[in-house]
């Protein structure tokens, strides 16, 4: 006699919320890969049939945005620190931005470019304008450094995503190039790769990106004393 085929358990009515949807998500993109993440997935991780899904989310886009900020969430969580240096609240939450990334790279290395539009990101954009302000730039200054410095971060973030997130092989071939390949050059048709090839940081540098932070700093420094 064949055995009855056991039903999964499926969620109390009224349990699922965007919240939980992209918890489940993150889950799903972390564990499996962008690819992976389907509204079939997700119906699958949260015991719920997929119709369920499009009645907080119309697509998947709409979906990404909310990872967006899930990533903006992370950064803001505790609050983001107001100090008398404003130099140091930017290295803050840059670094912030930072870590959210890596923290979930296969979301990360794609959402750098897209903007969330809800409460999360705009505090973090209220934040990095404060921060700017303080500095002693006017309205306008603020903006255009504004744009800049979160633009740069972002991309940063999630240039390291990506690495983070290619498959171990990939990855260890990229890095060791930098240690192999490029020392093979001949110093006569690239002497500026021979002069420094020694002293150019490997692509998972941390380094790297707290020097880019500074840079930014800087030029804004710069900036609000020019003016």
């Amino acid at each position: 006699m064949a055995a009855t085929p056991q039903r999964r358990p499926r969620r109390p009515r009224g349990s699922l919320n965007q919240q939980a949807i992209t918890e489940a998500a993150l889950r799903i993109a972390d564990r499996d890969g962008m690819d992976a993440l389907t509204f079939e997935a997700l119906g699958r991780e949260l015991e719920a049939h997929p119709t369920a899904i499009y009645r907080h989310f119309r697509d998947k886009d709409e979906l990404l945005l909310a990872l967006v900020d899930a990533l903006h969430a992370r950064t803001t969580a505790g609050g983001l620190p107001v100090t008398d240096d404003w130099t140091a609240d930017l290295r803050t939450v840059a670094g912030r931005i930072h870590e959210a990334f890596l923290a979930h790279p296969q979301v990360g290395q794609l959402v750098a470019a897209r903007t969330a539009r809800r409460q999360h990101e705009f505090e973090v954009v209220e934040h990095i304008l404060g921060c700017m302000r303080r500095a002693g730039l006017d309205e306008e200054e603020a903006g255009r450094c504004y744009r800049v410095f979160a633009d740069a971060v972002l991309a940063y973030s999630s240039m390291d995503a990506a690495l983070h997130a290619l498959d171990a092989p990939t990855r260890d071939a990229d890095l060791l190039a930098w240690h192999v390949d490029y020392r093979k050059l001949p110093a006569e048709a690239y002497p500026n790769l021979a002069a420094t090839v020694d002293h150019i940081p490997p692509l998972d540098s941390p380094d790297s990106f707290a020097l880019l932070v500074d840079l930014l700093i800087a030029a804004i420094k710069a900036r609000a004393e020019a003016h």
